[in-house]
């Protein structure tokens, strides 16, 4: 089973390959619309980014919830702990 600190890792991978974040611009508590400036489009890549990564589905009704660095990986985390992985 993946722990939140390496699917977080991970995330923080798919955000400098995808849209050129710092890997230290992220973390606990950072904003991905406010700190970050991310638009809808950043934010669709990199969801579509971790789906992949991950082999998890993430419920559209969630996906309009994310708002944060802790919230796209918490999707992931829950995801992989409801499938046992």
């Amino acid at each position: 089973m993946k722990s939140r600190d390496e699917i977080a890792a991970a995330v923080k991978e798919i955000f400098q390959k995808t849209l050129k974040v710092e890997p230290e611009k992220l973390g606990s508590g950072v904003h991905l619309k406010e700190d970050l400036k991310l638009d809808s489009l950043d934010m669709i890549e990199v969801v579509y980014e971790v789906v992949e990564r991950f082999n998890v589905q993430i419920p559209e009704v969630r996906l309009r919830e994310i708002n944060t660095f802790d919230e796209i990986v918490d999707g992931p985390h829950a995801a992989l702990e409801a499938k046992g992985v």
